[in-house]
């Protein structure tokens, strides 16, 4: 008998790997189905697809912060460039010549479909984070969060002045719509396969030990650099290609579209759902989405049994902000903390339950 549980943050042995991977793709099945019932209604369509895409930049973020321990402000930098190198490998070769003519020859003579321009975006912004990825893994605690704020701000300075290539502080337009919910939804539940088989790798094992106790994992032959790098460069790939599917949403956007706002959505995601966990990871994107998109109906003025109510504009950043202070206050590990939704078998139970006793005696 195979039953659904959700399980803390551990190791899985060989029998529950399948399990541990399957869970948080059974929770994209269910958020997918849910999606797709509110896409049926014209007037949320763009609401979901934008949750979508948001929820593969969580999961992205997700994948770094939960098994490194260091909390990233500057993720949002390879989402730009994720946008940017998608945005610019799609655009018609017609719309290049007569929008961007300075381009240079390896990009005004490209015209990818979705997937190659998506792939692009984020094989474009995995390289930005292999390339800072060397200096900035050595940093602890607060410095590398500052680090990669850093990066943010050098980001979109850089693509301010590319005029050339990305139209500098102006709009990038002419991006295909290619958008739309099946390869938002696809992409997601790529991007919580990616991110539950890393979490359950080796690799993953020895991101979180030394999460755990940088000390002990040196000891044990884990280097930190190492460690950290490789989740810093798949978390930044994810991210790219939540960039280049937020172009083909948008189909014009500016640097000045990836700016701190975004950032704080993204962290009031990861942080309302539960940073160490991809289940949470999609159920903290459901929970932000639903309640802004509820305070934005607001802003702009909505009847409810009869009355008129309507706030002032800026009203659902200032309770998102309330509500991260709350949650960081109350509960900082977030609504589902470490926990996975995961598929077991009888067997498995079995296993835990004759481990229980071993791990209550160590205790």
């Amino acid at each position: 008998m195979i039953r659904l549980a959700l399980r803390r943050d551990h190791v899985p042995g060989v029998r529950g790997f399948a399990g541990a991977v399957a869970g948080p793709l059974l929770a994209v099945g269910i958020v997918t189905a849910l999606a797709a019932v509110v896409y049926a209604d014209e007037t949320m369509t763009e609401v979901v697809l934008l949750f979508g895409i948001n929820a593969i930049m969580v999961v992205g973020f997700q994948v770094f912060v939960g098994n490194t321990g260091l909390v990233s402000f500057g993720h949002v930098a390879f989402m730009a460039i994720g946008a940017y190198a998608a945005g610019i490998a799609s655009i018609p070769l017609i719309d290049k010549e007569l929008f961007l003519p300075d381009l240079p020859g390896f990009l005004a003579d490209v015209e990818l479909g979705v997937v190659p321009a998506l792939l692009v975006g984020g094989t474009a912004a995995a390289l930005l984070a292999l390339v800072t990825g060397v200096a900035l893994m050595r940093l602890n605690g607060a410095a590398a969060s500052i680090a990669t704020l850093g990066l943010l701000v050098i980001t979109v300075n850089v693509l301010s002045q590319a005029s050339s290539i990305t139209k500098g502080p102006r709009s990038l337009f002419g991006v295909p719509d290619h958008a739309n919910f099946f390869w938002v939804f696809t992409w997601l539940a790529v991007a919580v396969l990616i991110s539950a088989t890393f979490k359950w790798s080796r690799a993953g094992l020895r991101a979180r030990a030394n999460r755990d106790d940088s000390i002990a994992a040196e000891s044990a032959g884990i280097p930190s650099l190492a460690a950290r790098l490789l989740p810093f460069v798949l978390s930044a790939f994810l991210t790219g290609i939540g960039g280049g599917l937020y172009a083909m949403l948008l189909t014009a956007f500016s640097p000045a579209s990836f700016a701190i706002p975004l950032v704080v959505i993204v962290l009031t995601m990861a942080i309302v759902g539960g940073i160490n966990s991809i289940t949470g990871a999609l159920a903290g994107a459901a929970v932000v989405t639903v309640v802004n998109e509820l305070l934005r109906r607001v802003e702009n003025g909505v009847d409810v049994f009869g009355l008129h109510l309507k706030t002032a504009t800026g009203m659902s950043a200032a309770v998102l902000g309330i509500a991260l202070i709350l949650m960081l206050r109350w509960r900082p590990e977030g609504l589902l903390s470490a926990f996975e939704l995961q598929l077991e078998t009888r067997a498995d139970r079995s296993q835990q339950a004759a481990q229980s006793p071993v791990v209550e005696e160590a205790g």
